[in-house]
């Protein structure tokens, strides 16, 4: 696909969901079949599965009242967006844990004005710089079900957050497929 040309409408409303109406230019480009490869993204601090290459970008949100940068990179195929972000909080405590968490996940919910149909504890791997693993940490997933723009949507998030780190990995689309949304969410590795 020409690199000038934009997405599909519907893939537009699918970035626009996970990023909270952020630019789309981010994601521009061609929307290929499942393409999975394995990113390292020191500057989100992840090891991640995604389908298509990715693109980055960083913008500055608002959690509850906190206007924090949120560090992103993200990829889409077949009309569903794959991103994971994250956020340096101001402080290493258990509420600001907690207060981030639940912002971010409103926050995505809020976006495709959807209700929560399911929730789930998960455990997140921790790896170190080399790519081996140190431990596990508690996260919760969730699956939402709204409308972007007059259109079914469904979202499956993961939210977790160690120390000052809180991150959001977030599967977006009309019919995300239920297993490039496994494969995604279970690939996700902490760096720290």
């Amino acid at each position: 696909m020409d690199a000038t040309r934009r997405p599909a409408r519907a893939s537009r409303r699918a970035v626009v969901g996970v990023l909270g109406a952020a630019p789309l230019a981010w994601l521009a480009g061609c929307s290929p079949d499942h393409d999975w490869r394995e990113i390292r993204a020191e500057e989100v601090g992840v090891l991640v599965m995604l389908p298509a290459k990715p693109a980055r970008m960083a913008r500055t949100i608002n959690l509850e009242g906190l206007s924090l940068e949120m560090t992103m990179l993200g990829a889409q195929a077949r009309e569903v967006a794959y991103t994971v972000g994250t956020v340096t909080l101001p402080e290493d405590s258990d509420a600001m844990r907690a207060r981030a968490l639940a912002s971010m996940r409103a926050a995505m919910v809020r976006n495709i004005g959807g209700t929560v149909s399911a929730e789930r504890p998960v455990q997140i791997v921790r790896v170190d710089l080399g790519g081996q693993r140190t431990g596990t940490d508690a996260a919760v997933e969730i699956e939402a079900t709204g409308r972007m723009r007059d259109r079914e949507a469904t979202l499956i998030a993961r939210f977790v957050a160690v120390g000052t780190q809180a991150w959001q990995a977030v599967v977006l689309g009309t019919r995300p497929d239920r297993e490039a949304a496994a494969l995604f969410l279970e690939s996700l590795k902490l760096m720290r």
